[in-house]
């Protein structure tokens, strides 16, 4: 049987770039180790709110931390839920090799971990951004128990995604898609969903955006393309709107 593009080293080495964190934690957050296989474990930082609503359970781009989340957390607390970031195999203080199949299949140990410790609210939304849309729409199309999903700048079909690491796929095998392919998948997912992508974002065109939100499964589906950014500046939509788009969907959908 040949060996799926997904599992090759040269996709995975151009899709990942994982870094070391050696730092301190923030002083409002906890480090939690997750073990996802015999010998490896994850790093997943928790921001605790007393008061929270909700829990955000959050899994970040390729080419960032957990640690690149502190200066950020009080902003999605603001949101009125406790924030959780999830790094990769391999990044931050996590140990093992980022694969995106490893990516995948760790969110929902990471998922499940977190909710028998005791960690995650009654009311769960997950988050993912960029690559880390994979993992929101994995969790959120297996366990409908999660409350809400967010998906921001995220990927749809995986032969662009194969293609942007320089690579050729002519067409994906039905086992493929099953995991890899984003828009299929998100037809699953049947909590509330938020989709948010940049107009400028020249990395993820906005048309997979309109592809996810088209096949999404979810009878409350909302997305926004917010003008005037890209991939990596769209926390800095022009008049808060990225802020604003998130606390608007999540007081409808965890509120209803």
């Amino acid at each position: 049987m040949p060996v799926s593009i997904f599992d090759s080293p040269e996709f995975n080495q151009n899709l990942f770039f994982p870094r070391p964190d050696s730092g301190s934690r923030a002083s409002d957050a906890e480090d939690l180790m997750i073990q996802v296989a015999p010998g490896i474990k994850v790093h997943v930082r928790q921001h605790r709110f007393p008061l929270a609503d909700f829990s955000l359970l959050y899994f970040h781009g390729n080419g960032e931390i957990v640690a690149d989340y502190d200066d950020l957390a009080s902003s999605f607390m603001e949101l009125n839920g406790e924030f959780l970031v999830a790094d990769y195999r391999g990044y931050g203080k996590s140990t093992g090799y980022p694969t995106l199949r490893s990516a995948l299949e760790d969110a929902g140990r990471i998922y499940q971990a977190l909710k028998e410790a005791g960690r995650l609210h009654p009311k769960i939304c997950v988050m993912g951004r960029s690559l880390g849309s994979a993992s929101a729409i994995e969790l959120c199309a297996r366990f409908p128990e999660i409350n809400a999903c967010i998906i921001e700048s995220g990927y749809a079909d995986p032969i662009p995604l194969v293609e942007r690491r320089g690579l050729r796929i002519e067409r994906t095998t039905p086992e493929e898609d099953a995991l890899f392919n984003n828009s299929r998948k998100i037809a699953r997912v049947q909590c509330p969903l938020l989709i948010m992508h940049g107009a400028e974002d020249v990395l993820i065109s906005p048309r997979e955006a309109q592809l996810n939100y088209e096949q999404a499964g979810s009878k409350m589906k909302s997305l926004r393309i917010l003008e005037g950014v890209g991939h990596n500046d769209i926390l800095f939509a022009p008049g808060n709107a990225y802020f604003k788009t998130l606390k608007s969907f999540l007081e409808a959908a965890l509120n209803p």
